[in-house]
């Protein structure tokens, strides 16, 4: 089996990687980190290289887990690792900025995988198949599309440690109250609980809506008790916009499917949320959002997994134990129920391509993401990894972090796990929905408008960036499974 590489691997789901498999090349080694650890060996030796060292460019979240990992990496091969650290929402143009300066100082890039389009197009980013023919990475704990979101443009780029898809979180303490259970399903003919569809949870969001000094099941709300928190802020709206469509956003000639019944119907349910939402709620990012759910202020929240967490682990915590987590809620399409789970964040590494050592810090990458040590990692009790493998649900040391409900919830996530638009240029398909969503939310604009103007918009993208070639990788990402929908 051990000559049996990721190639073989992907194939058996349809998420064949098209790098050549040299048996004579195969590192030595059992298991993936013994084969990193190997190879890194030997490129030291080959290259007489004296103290080693790679340089990574780091989200800030990270700061206080990478040095536990670098230090062992260290001991293992004698490669030093510096880190430095910057907050995520600077890194991709750091990214792009070596693309024109091409100095070589960062080997190792750390960010989420909508960067990698405009990173691969620049080509400030390297394949990394010629290197894993040899190392051998086994993804294939990893559910499908979570494999898929490693590829771009039928090469891997990126290898993913962080299983940052959305999921949807209600407050079990307020479900248990007396009363509770009889009134809701007199009311909505469903038992109250982990909704199916987005438009059930609306009804959860509008049930549970309740007045400061109200007293309901037997409880008196001593401050305003709001239905829903979610993200409807720019550069956050589309992260959560594929929850609501349920499917691909364009046809196979990238025309857009949002100006239909369907993309409306989304505008439409995106919006009327809202009003279950605190004030302001436009304007929130992560830290607003994470506070508030800790308050004890909200019965519901969707967000990306580590929300549960900071819930659990923030010392101010008014919702410890108190947290039940839910598969994402999805829509009816055609009449199925089609869940999407958005990779809305999903940290992850690539290499930069003007590395002096690119094909060592191949071998750390593969190292820090392999079955063991990233168990390791997504175990660490001051990482933010979050839990991404099926190995996970045997793992103690995650399920005592992260609890056994949330493990076996988020990893079924997985399944349904979909990444935001993978095309160069995506920021502008973004910045574009975000700003229409946004005057519906605020009532300055019909769902109707808001559809026709973001397809118009879309299209002028499309034309900006060259329609043809645009078309070539839409089709390619959707043929290779990576948002699971099909033309």
């Amino acid at each position: 089996m051990r000559r049996v590489w990721l190639g073989a691997l992907l194939l058996l789901a349809g998420l064949y990687l098209s790098v050549p498999t040299v048996l004579g090349e195969v590192l030595p080694g059992v298991t993936v980190e013994e084969r990193a650890i190997n190879g890194a060996r030997e490129y030291i030796k080959q290259n007489n290289l004296k103290n080693p060292s790679l340089t990574m460019l780091v989200i800030s979240r990270f700061k206080n887990a990478l040095p536990t990992f670098a230090k062992q990496w260290a001991d293992l091969t004698g490669v030093k690792m510096r880190l430095v650290e910057s907050i995520y929402t600077d890194i991709p143009a750091k990214i792009m900025a070596e693309a024109v300066a091409k100095t070589g100082e960062y080997d190792i890039f750390n960010q989420f995988p909508s960067v990698v389009p405009d990173a691969a197009g620049a080509r400030v980013i390297m394949p990394m198949d010629e290197y894993a023919a040899k190392g051998q990475p086994d993804f294939s704990g990893m559910e499908a599309p979570l494999q898929a979101q490693q590829t771009y443009n039928d090469k891997f780029y990126f290898f993913l440690l962080d299983g940052e898809q959305l999921m949807l979180v209600l407050r079990k303490d307020l479900l248990e109250l007396s009363g509770v259970k009889e009134d809701f399903q007199a009311k909505y003919g469903w038992e109250p609980g982990c909704p199916e569809t987005v438009t059930q949870w609306e009804q959860l969001a509008e049930f549970f809506h309740t007045k400061q000094g109200q007293t309901r099941w037997g409880k008196t709300f001593d401050q305003d008790l709001y239905g829903a928190l979610g993200y409807r802020s720019l550069n956050f709206s589309h992260r959560h916009f594929p929850v609501y469509f349920g499917g691909l956003w364009f046809d196979k000639y990238m025309k857009p499917r949002i100006n239909t019944p369907q993309g409306i119907q989304a505008i439409k349910n995106f919006a009327a949320i809202v009003k279950y939402m605190p004030p302001g709620i436009q304007g929130w990012g992560t830290p607003q959002i994470y506070s508030f759910w800790v308050s004890g202020q909200a019965f519901s929240v969707m967000s990306t997994p580590s929300i549960v967490g900071y819930g659990t682990a923030n010392p101010e915590s008014k919702i410890k134990g108190q947290q039940l987590s839910c598969l994402m809620p999805g829509v009816q399409v055609g009449g199925r129920l089609v869940r999407r789970s958005p990779q809305a964040a999903g940290t992850g590494y690539m290499i930069n391509r003007y590395s002096k050592h690119p094909e060592l810090a191949y071998y750390f990458l593969q190292w820090l993401t392999g079955p063991t040590k990233g168990d390791e990692a997504i175990a660490h009790p001051q990482g933010f990894w979050t839990p991404m493998r099926r190995s996970n649900l045997t793992n103690e040391a995650i399920l005592t972090k992260f609890g056994p409900q949330f493990v076996e919830v988020t990893l079924e996530n997985t399944k349904y796990a979909t990444p935001l638009l993978m095309l160069p240029g995506n920021e502008a398909y973004f910045n574009v929905l975000d700003k229409h969503l946004a005057l519906v939310m605020q009532g300055r604009m019909p769902p109707e408008e808001a559809a026709r103007k973001i397809e118009e918009d879309w299209n002028k993208v499309t034309d900006d960036m060259g329609r043809q070639e645009q078309v070539q990788l839409w089709r390619r990402g959707v043929e290779s499974g990576l948002y699971l929908d099909k033309f």
